[in-house]
């Protein structure tokens, strides 16, 4: 299974309790109890997220707002040197979860942003192996997308594609409290999700939609008025400029250690790029 790289150990105090740096975007509220695993020299650590008791809060007023720095990683260490004999600063750190059926259509795990972005590229692969294609179809697994997008910076400069689609995911509205005024509404099931905005592609997104009408394939859309926040923005002005797109699956709890997908936006993101792939020639007119 694909590990997701959340934090580096930063620091050991002399009690040999972990602090930590992150890597990428998270709730810290979500983290106090959480079992971690320490990935050291080839082997795995288990740990575990602590703070200071709530009972222990008691006359302190209103409780302050959480901080990375509040909390710390118990591994069992009776000192610091104990705790250097099994980890060492800089060893990364990810949530200790496992991938669980909620229903028939949907599955909770760790990091599915991005390994369905992953498993979409792959699966699209899978299902045009075997057709003729007039397009080349490449499937890039980058790194660094919540970092530095060094990954599809470096691949696209290399590839020089005409057209690039960054596979990723997207929040949900469907929960309860979300201001859909301000949040836009997208559901579990009800398919991927379109990015309408400044850095995609018009005629890209054209296409995609006609496409997904032809073929019955339900499609949500997204706004993202500037930036993406996603492997898109370090693609689509590289070189001369790339027609650049973003397709999302749509994540219930996105940076947290339990997020929730649905099977069957998956299905339909693979069906959808595949008849994109299938329908590009050399008369795809990508002019504005």
């Amino acid at each position: 299974m694909p590990m997701r790289l959340v934090f580096m150990v930063n620091y050991i105090d002399e009690s040999g309790y972990l602090y930590l740096k992150t890597l990428g975007g998270f709730d810290v509220n979500l983290l106090p109890g959480l079992r971690l695993d320490i990935h050291h020299e080839g082997s795995v650590l288990r740990g575990i997220i602590g703070k200071k008791a709530v009972h222990m809060m008691r006359g302190e007023g209103d409780a302050p707002k959480l901080k990375l720095e509040d909390l710390w990683v118990d591994i069992g260490a009776k000192d610091k040197a104990d705790a250097e004999s099994k980890v060492s600063i800089g060893d990364i750190v990810t949530y200790h979860s496992h991938i669980e059926e909620l229903s028939e259509d949907r599955i909770v795990s760790k990091a599915t942003d991005n390994k369905v972005g992953v498993y979409v590229a792959a699966a699209v692969m899978k299902e045009l192996a075997k057709t003729q294609l007039k397009a080349h179809y490449f499937a890039v697994a980058s790194v660094g997308e919540e970092t530095t997008m060094k990954g599809a910076i470096t691949s696209s400069y290399t590839i020089r594609p005409d057209i690039a689609i960054a596979v990723d995911v997207t929040f949900t509205s469907d929960i309860p409290g979300v201001d859909k005024r301000a949040f836009g509404d997208v559901s579990l099931g009800k398919g991927p999700t379109l990015t309408i905005g400044a850095a995609v592609h018009p005629k890209v997104n054209a296409l995609l939609r006609d496409l997904a009408k032809k073929h019955k394939i339900p499609l949500q859309i997204e706004i993202a008025a500037g930036r993406t926040g996603t492997d898109a923005d370090g693609i689509h002005a590289q070189r001369g400029g790339v027609a650049t797109t973003v397709l999302s699956i749509p994540n219930r709890y996105m940076h947290s250690p339990n997020e929730v997908i649905s099977l069957s936006d998956l299905d339909h993101a693979v069906k959808l790029l595949v008849e994109f792939v299938k329908a590009i020639d050399d008369k795809t007119d990508l002019s504005r």
